[in-house]
């Protein structure tokens, strides 16, 4: 009994235990399979994480290939633009001076249309005028020459009968 008793003391009979225990432990849970399960889950994660890191590094090439000639582009649209404004400028500006010279000629009929219609006007009173002036001569002329009288009547009807002959 000594024998069992130095056994059942002994750290290698309890350690024999454990290991037989742990064993059982691992074969009735399955752990060996779960362990296989968890590094190949690992192994997935890691070979997603080089690939993902390999097509970052493709995308950060093709950003940096796309981005290599975006200032010579910005050049290009800026020297666009200025050409644009340029010929705006341009196009402006004539139709500016279009625009003047139709005003100007606008203006110009309008100051001869007036220039016209106060020639008219003036030639209307000029003629009214020198039809009172001759009428006040005339009856100055008739008050005092008062022979002229019949001898206007009598011109006036030779006229009228001369005027009919002619038709």
């Amino acid at each position: 009994m000594e024998l069992w008793t130095l056994i059942v003391k002994s750290n290698t009979f309890n350690f024999i235990i454990m290991v037989l225990l742990f064993a059982f432990i691992i074969k009735s849970t399955k752990l060996s399979q779960k362990l296989d399960n968890a590094v190949a889950k690992v192994k997935e994660l890691i070979d997603n994480s080089r690939l993902a890191n390999e097509n970052s590094i493709q995308e950060l090439k093709e950003a940096n290939e796309k981005t290599k000639n975006v200032q010579s582009e910005i050049i290009e649209i800026e020297d666009k633009a200025q050409e644009n404004i340029s010929n705006l400028e341009e196009k402006i500006a004539q139709d500016s001076e279009k625009q003047i010279e139709a005003i100007k000629r606008s203006a110009d009929r309008t100051i001869t249309a007036k220039e016209r219609e106060i020639v008219s006007t003036l030639s209307k009173k000029t003629v009214l005028a020198s039809i009172e002036v001759a009428r006040r001569h005339v009856i100055n002329l008739l008050n005092n020459h008062p022979d002229y009288h019949q001898k206007f009547i009598k011109e006036s009807i030779e006229e009228i009968n001369r005027l009919n002959n002619e038709q």
